[in-house]
């Protein structure tokens, strides 16, 4: 009888062990299902056959509609130096976060800042300093601290 006993018990716990190991083998799939999920989300995406990480993404209509979206609720006005057109100053639009590593931003607003050719040139794409929140406020003066002298 106790012989049968501890057979018994062995052969629930070998049962256990299976069923621990198709768990955590269920688990892992389930892991690596969602993680292809968000390689999928996070791979090159495409305008009209074209990969935003291209160059030729930028003569894209989307393109072009975004930019002009960006100049009109940003100005004209480099928001890293204050250059603009009157001063000579070439504008360009960059994006903050890099199409290349980035490329579903590509087309996204709110990735976008205005720069001067230089600034834009100097910030590179290994560089993801935003310069909008710097610049979006006007300079606001207390005029408690300024005074007025009459001669």
């Amino acid at each position: 009888m106790m012989k049968y006993l501890i057979n018994q018990m062995r052969l629930e716990n070998k049962k256990n062990k299976r069923r621990d190991k198709i768990r955590a083998a269920k688990l892992k799939q389930k892991q690596n299902k969602s993680a292809n999920q968000l390689a999928q989300e996070f791979k090159q995406t495409k305008v009209r056959g074209i990969h935003t990480a291209s160059d030729a993404f930028l003569m894209t209509y989307e393109w072009r509609k975004v930019r002009m979206e960006a100049l009109k609720k940003y100005g004209a006005r480099c928001q890293c130096c204050g250059a603009t057109p009157a001063h000579g100053a070439v504008m360009n639009v960059d994006h903050i976060k890099p199409r290349k590593l980035y490329p579903h931003l590509a087309l996204d607003l709110n990735n976008l800042q205005v720069l001067c050719h230089d600034c834009n040139h100097g910030k590179g794409n290994w560089d993801m300093t935003d310069w909008r929140e710097r610049n979006e406020s006007p300079i606001q003066l207390d005029l408690r601290d300024v005074s007025i002298k009459v001669f």
